[in-house]
């Protein structure tokens, strides 16, 4: 379990090139799916457009550093048009008011809890510095730009700090089977794709296999072959393909 604050601004590490590639300047929230979709990169490099790790492309999220395979994984979010529908919404979660169903001010949310594995949104801590208060997930109705809404069930949502750590780690071997879960949600998505329609379409970035070799390059054509050897790597490697094709 991490805050957001213990990731903006550190260092995003492609692991095969050896290099840096960037910062993490902020997260693309998916208040359907309450939870982190993509890590958006700050590159003073980079002339044009927002660039972006879709986050189940992430391969850790470490004390020094966000590790990624290579830099195929990075998006242009002008590509994908989800990315577009959520950046237009622009939830942040940070800085909204906590409204209940029936109209009562909790407070305002200063920072939020999120699982590193999976970037689903665990709890939301209150800007109460003396006293920090978190709102659980399951309490919220909806996530929205401004104000935040939470059910009227039971009498007093918000625990405290070192209550709601101290139950994620008691539920550490439930959170696991969680997250085994959602990766298996993934596969299945990707399974659901039909990757041959991909053939004869263009590739909008480099393609690398597991150990940063180079399976096609930008602006290649999508071929049976590589289809084929997408497949065979796992389902992120799949998505990263689907993800990677140019309109």
């Amino acid at each position: 379990m991490k805050q957001s604050k213990e990731v903006l601004g550190k260092p995003i590490i492609s692991i095969f090139a050896g290099k840096e590639i960037g910062k993490v300047k902020n997260f693309v929230i998916n208040p359907d799916l309450r939870s982190i979709e993509f890590i958006i990169v700050q590159n003073d490099q980079w002339d044009f457009g927002i660039k972006a790790v879709p986050f189940k492309l992430v391969e850790g999220l470490g004390d020094y550093a966000v590790t990624i395979d290579s830099e195929s994984a990075v998006i242009d979010l002008a590509d994908i048009p989800i990315a577009n529908e959520l950046l237009s919404k622009n939830i942040q979660i940070k800085g909204t008011r906590i409204i209940s169903r029936k109209g009562h001010h909790l407070g305002q949310i200063s920072e939020y809890y999120f699982d590193p594995e999976t970037g689903k949104i665990l709890g939301c801590i209150l800007d109460k510095p003396d006293s920090p208060s978190v709102l659980p997930e399951a309490a919220v109705i909806t996530f929205g730009k401004e104000i935040t809404v939470i059910s009227d069930e039971g009498d007093q949502p918000l625990v405290s700090d070192e209550a709601f750590r101290n139950e994620k780690i008691e539920t550490e071997p439930e959170a696991v089977e969680e997250t085994m879960i959602a990766q298996e949600s993934v596969s299945s998505a990707v399974d659901e794709l039909d990757l041959e329609e991909l053939i004869g379409k263009t590739l909008s970035a480099n393609l690398y296999d597991p150990s940063g070799e180079l399976i096609a390059a930008e602006g290649s054509v999508i071929t049976a072959e590589i289809v084929d050897q997408t497949k065979a790597m796992g389902s992120n490697k799949a998505l990263e393909l689907a993800l990677k094709v140019a309109e």
